[in-house]
C-alpha cells in the first residue's frame, strides 16, 4: 500500500528508502511491480523505479510485469543483471518470443513456470518434461546460457485431503532433482508455502521448514519464504519433524495425525517452548481488530470494540480503526491477493462490528462520510454489482439509499434531492440500458443540481463516462461524470469526492482526460469513416457456401420442457467451471498455483456442497422452451416461416447425390423477421448469410430457445443482503447465473442431438452480442416462442431485458461454417480495435463474448 501511495504521488525516492528497509530485513532479491489500475504509464513508472533503486539497494532485482514493453524500458535503464518474472507454455510459445528476446538482448535471467497447453505439472514426468521443452526452445532457438534460466516447477498443497494432491510435495522434489539433471545449468525456485495451504499459522510453518529442508537437499537454488516463519530443520522439534516428514513422504494416515498432533499440542512444543496459537498475540486491541476483520473473523469482535472503547471515543474507532482496516481489504482485493468473496466475508465482520459500535454513536452530522443514492437504470433487473457497491461503501462509512433495479430517472433524482445527496451512482450490465445514463446527466444538468454521477456495469467503460458528461457541444457537466471499474473505485472516487483539498484538482483532472478523449475519438473517427466509405455494399458474404445440406428437424413448432424433465445433474455437469470460479466467483486476479490452490481447497469444495444443498432447497427451477422454425433469409433478413404452413410431402435430392427433405411453405406465411448487422469490412458476414435465401428455392430450419433458472436464487440472495451474510448470498447469485449458462447450453446439446449435428457444428448466438447486438429484436422473439406464458420469462419495457435475471435466449445456426464474429470496423490502422476501442463495448462484455468463444 505504501509503494502504491509513493508511486502515485511519483516519490521515487521515497521508495528507494522501502527497498533499503526490505534489505535491512533479510531479503536477498527485491521483486518490482509497479502496475496500477489508476495509471496507464506502467513503463514509464517501471524504468524509474529500476533506475532510483539501482543506484540505491545493493539487492538484485526482479521485473515483474505481464507488458513485455515494460520489461523493455527497465532492461535498458538497469546496469546489473536482472531477474525476468516470467514465462511459460499456456499459449505455446507466444510468451517466450515476447520475452526472450529481451532477455538475451540485456543479458538477463528469467523464470520459467513448469505450465504448458496442457495447464500445469502436476507430476514429475509433467514437470520435466515442460522445462526440458523450454530450456531446449532458449538455449538452441535463442542461445540463452543455461544459467540464465530459473525453473520453477510448482508447488502444491499436501494439506487438503484431496487422493490426487497427495504425492504433489514428492513429485515437487523430484521434479527438482530432474531439472537439475536434464536441464544442466539451469536453477530452480519455489513458494515454498504453497505446500502447507489451508493450515493454522504453527502447524503451518513447521511443515515449510521441513519441506524447505528436502527441497534444498533435492537441488533448489531460490526459496519464496518469510524468513521468519522459517525454523532450521535440526531445530524443528523431533515429533513434529517426523510428522512433517511423513506428510510430505505421503505414509498412510500422515494427514489426520498431522492435524491431529496440533489440534492436541497447542498450548507448547515438545520442548516446553510455547507456541504461537494466537496469530495475535502481541498486538494492541486495534491491531486485534483490524486482524480480525482483514482475516475474516467474527468471533469476538464485540469484546475487542468494547476494549478499544475504553481508550478512544466511537467516531475514533470508527474512522481511525473499522475504516483503515476495510480500505487495507480493498487494497489486498486490488491487488490480487482476496477474491471477492473473501472481501464480502470481511465485510460480514465489518457489518457486525459496525451494529455493535452503533448503540454508542451520537446521531449527529459528520457521522456519514456522505449519502449516496444508488439504483440499476430503467430497463435493467441485473443488480449484483450494484449490491456489491452498497456493501463496499455502507462498510466504509457512506450512508447507502438503494432504489434496487429498473428505477425511473426521475424516481433516482427525487430521492437524490430528498437525501441530499453527495453522489449518484448508476449500473447497468447492456449497451441498451446504459443509454439511461446521459439522460440523467442531462436531466440533472437542467434542472442545475450538482450531484456528482458514478457509473458502473459490464455494459460501460471509461470513454463512455468521458462521452456521457458533455451535456452540449463542449460544455461538461460541471461535477463530473466518473466511470468505475468496481466496487473499490467508486469507493476510492468517493473519498475524494468527499475531501475538500483533494476534490476541485481531481474533477478538473477528469475534465481535461475527458476532452483529450473527446479530441482522439473524434479525429479517428473521421479517419475510419473515410476509409470504409470506400468499401462497396453486399447482399450476402463471399465466404459463406449458400448450399450447405440442411438437417431435419425432429419437429415444427415448440416444445416446453419442465424440471421434470431436465436432469439437474446433467445442467451442472455443462458448467463452465472456469467462468464459474474467475468470473461469477470473482477469482479472476487470482493466477498459477495460487489459483490452482484456491479451486482445490475452496471453490471446488463448495460448487460440491452448494450443488447438493440448492436441489435440496429446490432454489433451482429450471425450465426450457425451444423449437424449429421454417426460416428463409433475404438480405441482412431471416423470415421466420408458421410451422402450420408447411408441407413435409415434397423432397428433393442435392448437389451430392444425398436425400434430404426439403421443407416448402405451401403459402408464404412470415410471423417474423429478424434483422441482423453485416459486417463493414473483413469478410462482410452477416447472420442471415447463413441459411438459405428466398431465391434459392429452398427452405431452412432455424433452431430457437429460451431457458430460465428461475428467480428463486434471487430471493435468496437478497434475503441474505438484508440479513448481512453477504459472500453466501454472492455464491449462490453466481452459481445460478452460470447455470443459467449451463441450462443453455444443455439445451444446444439437446439441438445439436435431435438434428443429428456433430459436437464441433452449430453455434449458438444470443442477442446483444457482437453479431446480433440488438436486444429488442428478442420481442420477435417471444411472439413465437410463449416463454412468459409457458416457462415464466418476459420481457423488460426499456432495454428489453430477460426477467428473470438467470434467463437467456438464443438461436442456433447449423451451417458448418458459422462462427463468432464481431461487426465492428476495422480501425484507421486496418486492425481489430484495441485499447480505449477495445474498451467501447465494455469490459464485462468482452467477458461475455469470451464465454461464448466470440472474442
Amino acid at each position: 500500500r505504501k509503494v502504491k501511495r509513493l508511486l502515485l504521488a511519483n516519490d521515487y525516492d521515497a521508495i528507494v528508502q522501502v527497498g533499503r528497509e526490505q534489505v535491512e530485513g533479510g531479503a536477498h532479491v527485491l521483486d518490482v511491480s509497479v502496475a496500477l489500475t489508476e495509471r496507464a504509464d506502467e513503463d514509464d513508472m517501471l524504468r524509474k523505479t529500476v533506475k532510483k533503486l539501482s543506484m540505491g539497494v545493493e539487492a538484485p532485482l526482479v521485473f515483474d510485469s505481464t507488458e513485455a514493453s515494460a520489461l523493455k524500458a527497465a532492461l535498458e535503464v538497469y546496469p546489473g543483471r536482472a531477474i525476468v518474472n516470467s514465462i511459460n507454455m499456456e499459449r505455446g510459445r507466444e510468451r517466450i518470443e515476447a520475452v526472450l528476446p529481451l532477455v538475451v538482448e540485456h543479458g538477463a535471467t528469467v523464470v520459467a513456470l513448469a505450465i504448458d497447453e496442457i495447464g500445469m505439472a502436476h507430476t514429475a514426468d509433467r514437470k520435466a518434461e515442460i522445462c526440458r521443452r523450454i530450456y531446449d526452445i532458449a538455449t538452441q532457438d535463442y542461445g540463452l546460457l543455461p544459467d540464465a534460466l530459473i525453473f520453477d516447477v510448482l508447488t502444491f498443497p499436501v494439506t487438503t485431503g484431496q487422493e490426487d494432491l497427495a504425492r504433489s510435495a514428492l513429485e515437487t522434489l523430484e521434479g527438482i532433482r530432474r531439472i537439475k539433471k536434464e536441464c544442466p545449468g539451469a536453477y530452480t525456485i519455489l513458494g515454498v508455502s504453497n505446500v502447507s495451504f489451508g493450515i493454522d499459522p504453527h502447524p503451518r510453518a513447521v511443515l515449510n521448514s521441513v519441506f524447505l529442508h528436502h527441497a534444498v537437499q533435492a537441488g533448489l537454488d531460490l526459496a519464496i519464504v518469510n524468513p521468519a516463519h522459517i525454523t532450521p530443520y535440526a531445530e524443528v522439534p523431533g515429533e513434529e519433524r517426523k510428522l512433517a516428514d511423513n506428510l510430505i513422504n505421503n505414509e498412510p494416515n500422515a494427514l489426520p495425525e498431522y492435524i491431529a498432533y496440533f489440534e492436541a499440542n497447542k498450548g507448547t512444543l515438545d520442548d516446553g517452548r510455547q507456541t504461537m496459537e494466537d496469530p495475535t498475540e502481541g498486538m494492541t486491541v486495534e491491531e486485534k481488530i483490524h486482524y480480525q476483520i482483514l482475516h475474516r473473523k467474527k468471533e469476538g469482535i464485540e469484546a475487542l470494540i468494547d476494549e478499544s472503547l475504553k481508550a478512544h471515543t466511537p467516531v475514533e474507532v470508527l474512522n481511525n480503526v473499522l475504516l483503515p482496516a476495510m480500505k487495507d481489504v480493498g487494497d489486498k482485493f486490488g491487488a490480487g491477493e482476496l477474491i471477492l468473496p473473501f472481501v464480502l466475508q470481511s465485510a460480514e465482520v465489518m457489518k457486525r462490528s459496525v451494529a455493535h459500535l452503533e448503540q454508542f454513536l451520537e446521531k449527529r452530522e459528520g457521522y456519514t462520510k456522505g449519502r449516496v443514492v444508488i439504483a440499476t437504470v430503467f430497463g435493467d433487473v441485473h443488480d449484483i454489482g450494484k449490491s456489491l457497491v452498497n456493501t463496499i461503501l455502507t462498510n466504509n462509512g457512506y450512508t447507502v439509499y438503494d432504489l434496487g433495479k429498473q428505477v425511473p430517472l426521475n424516481v433516482i433524482i427525487d430521492k437524490a434531492v430528498e437525501v441530499d445527496a453527495t453522489a449518484i451512482g448508476l449500473s447497468a450490465l447492456l449497451v441498451s440500458t446504459s443509454k439511461q445514463m446521459p439522460l440523467c446527466v442531462q436531466e440533472l444538468d437542467k434542472r442545475n443540481l450538482q450531484y456528482p454521477v458514478l457509473i458502473g456495469g459490464a455494459a460501460i467503460n471509461r470513454p463512455f463516462g468521458y462521452r456521457i458528461g458533455f451535456v452540449e457541444e463542449d460544455r461538461r457537466y460541471a461535477p463530473g461524470v466518473y466511470y468505475c471499474r468496481d466496487a473499490f473505485e467508486g469507493l476510492d472516487i468517493m473519498d475524494v469526492l468527499t475531501d475538500d483539498a483533494r476534490r476541485d484538482p481531481f474533477i478538473a483532472k477528469r475534465h481535461e482526460e475527458a476532452r483529450h478523449v473527446r479530441e482522439r475519438e473524434q479525429s479517428g473517427a473521421a479517419e475510419d469513416e473515410a476509409q470504409r466509405s470506400n468499401v462497396p455494399t453486399l447482399e450476402r458474404s463471399n465466404a459463406v457456401d449458400p448450399a450447405a445440406p440442411i438437417p431435419t428437424p425432429p419437429f415444427w413448432g415448440y416444445k416446453v420442457l419442465g424440471d421434470r424433465h431436465i436432469p439437474l445433474d446433467e445442467v451442472f455437469d455443462c458448467l463452465d467451471l472456469k467462468s464459474l470460479f474467475r468470473l461469477s466467483w470473482g477469482a479472476h486476479k487470482l493466477h498459477g498455483a495460487e489459483y490452482k490452490s484456491a479451486v482445490e481447497t475452496e471453490l471446488m469444495p463448495r460448487l460440491n456442497r452448494m450443488r447438493a444443498e440448492m436441489q435440496s432447497r429446490h432454489i433451482l427451477t429450471p425450465k426450457v422452451i425451444y423449437g424449429y422454425y421454417p426460416c428463409q433469409s433475404e438480405g441482412n433478413d431471416l423470415i421466420v416461416y408458421d410451422p402450420a404452413t408447411m408441407d413435409d410431402r415434397r423432397r428433393t435430392i442435392d448437389s451430392k447425390e444425398q436425400s434430404s427433405i426439403v421443407h416448402r411453405p405451401s403459402s408464404s406465411t412470415p410471423i417474423a423477421r429478424f434483422t441482423f448487422p453485416r459486417q463493414p469490412d473483413r469478410e462482410r458476414l452477416c447472420l442471415a448469410d447463413y441459411f438459405a435465401s428466398v431465391g434459392s428455392g429452398r427452405v431452412d430450419v432455424i433452431p430457437l430457445q429460451v431457458v430460465t433458472m428461475g428467480d428463486r436464487a434471487s430471493e435468496v440472495f437478497h434475503r441474505m443482503q438484508e440479513e448481512g451474510n453477504y459472500s453466501e448470498g454472492y455464491y449462490i447469485y453466481g452459481l445460478s447465473v452460470a447455470l443459467a449458462e449451463a441450462l443453455a447450453e444443455w439445451t444446444h446439446t439437446l439441438v445439436r442431438r435431435e438434428l443429428g449435428l456433430p459436437s464441433e457444428q452449430g453455434r449458438r448466438y444470443s442477442w446483444g452480442y457482437p453479431a446480433c447486438p440488438d436486444p429488442a429484436e428478442q420481442v420477435k422473439l417471444m411472439k413465437i416462442l410463449p416463454a412468459e406464458k409457458s416457462i415464466g420469462v418476459s420481457l423488460t419495457e426499456e432495454g428489453f431485458v430477460l426477467v428473470p435475471e438467470q434467463s437467456t435466449a438464443a438461436m442456433v445456426v447449423h451451417h458448418p461454417q458459422a462462427k463468432y464474429y464481431t461487426t465492428r470496423p476495422l480501425n484507421k490502422r486496418g486492425k481489430a480495435p484495441s485499447g480505449d476501442e477495445e474498451e467501447e463495448e465494455g469490459r464485462g462484455y468482452a467477458e461475455a463474448n469470451e464465454r461464448v468463444g466470440v472474442v
